[in-house]
């Protein structure tokens, strides 16, 4: 029950991070798990204890990590920059690992050589996660990323080899070069080998499924998630390296086949995409906040011991730089032999050591080394306790935590990369002139007539596509701010209208019970017309618990207006927003006239909306009648006895035939819009760019339609 109650608080605290990413929008979501972890390490300190037994932790996190990020290497770019990033990936982590370990056995004496050894293999791998959660403001080369991504690929390998190693002497107090040589080829290209061959086998296998007709995609994926951790128990089990093996294994089951090869290729990589990146984000999430859970004990006496109160900071410090100066010098190396254009780097100094500090902040460390250094057992081969083992979780905690600041804060003003703004303004207003014209061209059809089965359908659809205006209208800058106003007061004037209505000889008299269906009924019929948040609930608030209960109860309740109460309830409450619709629209016309042009402007914008929202509520009225009425400003309120002489009762039919046909015309109104982006990009409006967006917002949109 304990675990899964701290499993409980780790999904917790990373959903609780994921709501505050989005209000703190400045820090990076790394440092918002890490943040909330530390706060709730404060709260309930005994999720700082948290240990888990290292071989499970290395299969649960590492594994899957690793063999996503193979999953989405270019084999063609790693092989071009091969000697680059070998040279990070294997030349830089025990370059780390030397000067870091000694270091820090410097400054600690009563840290063993190998377990600060450990420590700095553990510091060797990059976190290119990391990175991309630090937001879109870097602008990195193209060489850059390649080089991160290599280099976050293998060095994690080489960084856990290094790391076991120095444990396997720490733990055991003996330490051979040559056999450590000897051990390590076998592990490397053991791994790199067994991982080869289980990626082959697993790969023909997922052939050999689809030649036999089992095109179960569901299958496939949960196929692909299991892979990771087989090849990793596996491969241990011969005794080479398993992290490796898993590096191989998902560099082999890329999938780089031509697109557009079959849908059941299609379908598979946007399940298996999906299900990776929700697995990926709670691993990632989870070690951050696991972090975080780590900082408290910095106050903790048994992680200090005898030492110094200042000396773990000072530790910190010195490590971060020295991790930092010496990825600093060796790329600084790399960019001055580096050719571009004929010319090696040397020759333009201030540009390679700009690329330099830039590569060296953009490899901080994270989620990776964290999971590594969790893995330290508590005790020696002898029985007693690891050395130092808190303190050395402490210190690599705080070393991670000053690289993500640093990158948070130094990487954009370093390599900035030119503001996003322009281009979200340039997005957002094509796909107003989208909206607006497939809503002019759905209305049209409305008022046509030749469809009349689909007409209740329609009116659905075209106030999905109102709401979806509203929203992209309200968020222009600049003219967004006025037509937000204007339609606060639009909605201030209807609420004051239905209040009148309310309190009248209408509406005076009549008991919550009564009122509710009513007000259910509004709720559901703004909704209808476009209407969204509290603008939807004008002339339907109770002001009391017993009526909004009875509301509630009568929501819950709500089905078609089958009975002739029923259709009376809709065809009353019609009347009453006809009238709300018509207040707004005069009041409209009176900002028109009378205010200033920008003003004038969007009241024109809104004029449109509630005009089509009065026609599709006369529509509704009149659908199917024989004798239709007028449609009057003159409305009688009241409660009517039965309906008007004449008329039939459709409310219901209109329910059922928009249940029945709203599919399918949604799909025809997304593929409208698909042919208007069309439009645009042919006349040269939209660049390719902005046209493939808005494409890839219709095609999220056709997916979940057909799900």
């Amino acid at each position: 029950m304990q675990l899964f109650e701290l499993v409980l608080i780790m999904l917790a605290c990373v959903i609780a991070s994921a709501v505050l990413d989005q209000v703190v929008s400045r820090m990076s979501l790394p440092l918002v798990q890490i943040a909330v972890g530390l706060l709730v390490a404060l709260v309930i300190p005994e999720v700082a204890d948290v240990y888990v037994e290292s071989e499970l932790f290395l299969v649960l996190f590492i594994a899957p990590l690793l063999f996503n990020e193979a999953r989405h290497s270019n084999k063609w770019q790693l092989w071009q920059n091969k000697w680059s990033i070998g040279s990070l990936a294997i030349g830089l982590v025990i370059a780390t690992v030397l000067v870091v370990g000694y270091t820090l056995n410097w400054l600690v004496p009563s840290i063993p050589l190998a377990a600060a050894f450990a420590m700095a293999g553990a510091l060797g791998p990059t976190d290119a996660a990391a990175v991309t959660a630090l937001g879109p403001t870097l602008g990195l080369s193209t060489r850059q990323r390649t080089l991160l991504s290599g280099e976050a690929l293998i060095n994690d390998a080489s960084g856990v080899v290094s790391f076991q190693f120095a444990i396997a002497a720490a733990i055991t107090g003996a330490f051979s070069a040559t056999a450590a040589v000897g051990s390590f080829l076998l592990l490397f290209f053991g791994g790199i080998v067994f991982g080869f061959v289980i990626g082959t086998i697993a790969r023909g296998s997922i052939f050999l499924m689809r030649r036999r007709g089992l095109e179960d995609t569901t299958v496939h994926v949960i196929y692909e998630v299991f892979t990771p951790f087989v090849v990793y128990l596996a491969a241990e089990a011969v005794h080479v390296s398993g992290i490796l093996a898993v590096v191989a294994a998902g560099i082999v089951m890329a999938r780089h086949s031509p697109r557009l090869t079959s849908t059941a290729d299609a379908r598979h990589d946007l399940v298996s995409n999906s299900v990776w990146e929700v697995i990926i984000f709670l691993i990632n999430g989870v070690l951050f906040v696991l972090l975080g859970m780590q900082l408290p004990h910095a106050l903790d006496p048994d992680v200090i011991g005898d030492l110094h109160p200042a000396l773990p900071f000072l530790c910190i410090a010195v490590v971060t730089t020295l991790v930092l100066l010496v990825r600093f010098l060796w790329l600084s190396a790399m960019e001055f032999l580096h050719r571009e254009d004929g010319a090696r780097g040397v020759h333009h100094p201030a540009q390679s050591l700009r690329n330099a500090l830039g590569t060296t902040l953009a490899g901080p460390k994270g989620a990776v080394t964290l999971s590594i250094i969790m893995t330290i057992p508590l005790t020696l081969e002898d029985g007693s306790p690891f050395p130092h083992r808190n303190l050395i979780i402490f210190l690599t905690a705080g070393v991670i935590l000053c690289t993500l600041l640093l990158a948070d804060l130094a990487l954009p003003r370093i390599t900035p990369k030119t503001s996003a703004a322009g281009r979200d303004e340039e997005v957002r207003r094509a796909r107003i002139t989208v909206l607006e014209s497939v809503l002019a061209e759905l209305r049209a059809n409305m008022t046509t007539g030749e469809s009349p089965e689909y007409e209740p359908a329609l009116r659905l659809t075209v106030a999905r596509y109102s709401m979806r205006l509203s929203r992209e209208r309200f968020q222009v800058e600049g003219s967004g701010e006025v037509l937000q106003q204007l339609v606060q007061e639009v909605i201030a004037r209807q609420q004051k209208r239905a209040d009148e209505i309310q309190s009248s000889g209408a509406g005076r008299g009549y008991s919550a019970a009564d009122a509710a269906p009513y007000y259910a009924a509004l709720r559901t019929i703004r909704a209808s017309v476009g209407y969204f948040g509290r603008a939807a609930t004008v002339g339907s608030r109770f002001r009391t618990l017993r009526g909004n209960l009875a509301l509630l109860r009568q929501r819950f309740r709500r089905g078609l207006p089958e009975t002739e109460q029923q259709e009376r309830i809709y065809y009353d409450t019609c009347l009453f927003e006809i009238d709300l619709e018509n207040t707004a629209i005069d009041y409209l016309r009176e900002v028109i006239a009378d205010d200033d042009a920008e003003r004038a402007a969007a009241a024109e914008v809104l004029l449109g909306e509630h005009r089509a929202a009065l026609d599709s509520l006369w529509g509704r009225i009149n659908f199917g009648q024989e004798n239709p009425q007028e449609a009057t400003r003159d409305i009688q309120h009241g409660v009517h006895e039965r309906l008007p002489e004449g008329m039939r009762t459709t409310f219901g039919d209109q329910f059922r035939k928009a249940r029945r046909f709203a599919d399918e015309v949604d799909a025809s109104a997304l593929e409208l819009e698909l042919d208007h982006i069309r439009k645009l990009r042919q006349s040269g409006e939209i660049s390719d760019s902005v046209a493939r967006e808005l494409r890839e917002n219709v095609y999220v949109l056709q997916m979940a339609l057909d799900n």
